[in-house]
């Protein structure tokens, strides 16, 4: 963590210090520091610091579907259903009420993995015959068929 943010100012360390209390609202968690970012985990990774300094803090939280707003520099499917939604907070009013909800959804349907429960009609390979699972996002191609 140190390393993380020793080359952050007083203004970065309070909105790191907001950011984690936010986090921290949404339920259990832990934190997995790293050189070049800090992942917020529940049952796995939802969230992310993953840069701080004197332009702002970047910060990457993961949905299910792409949410529409301004305040996103990027949104981009990683792998299906796993949307990475990413902004730059640049002052503590940034880290209000919109922030928070997005990010208990996400702490709800990622890192708990809430949104890999069964649903009523859905059979349960559906979500595993519905993507490739090989990171091409948007792409879609024809099953492979075995050789007999």
């Amino acid at each position: 963590m140190a390393q993380f943010l020793r080359r952050a100012g007083a203004r970065e360390r309070a909105l790191y210090a907001h950011f984690e209390r936010m986090i921290a609202a949404c339920g259990p968690y832990h934190v997995s520091p790293a050189k070049t970012r800090v992942a917020f985990m529940a049952r796995v990774r939802f969230a992310n610091v993953n840069s701080i300094g004197p332009r702002g803090m970047v910060v990457t939280l993961a949905l299910t579907k792409p949410l529409a707003s301004p305040r996103f520099e990027k949104v981009e499917e990683v792998v299906p259903g796993w949307w990475v939604h990413r902004l730059r907070i640049t002052a503590l009013g940034e880290l209000d009420r919109e922030l928070q909800t997005w990010l208990r959804r996400s702490y709800r349907l990622m890192g708990m993995q809430e949104r890999l429960r069964v649903q009523p009609g859905r059979a349960r390979g559906a979500r595993a015959r519905a993507g490739t699972g090989n990171g091409s996002a948007g792409r879609s191609r024809a099953p492979s068929r075995s050789r007999g």
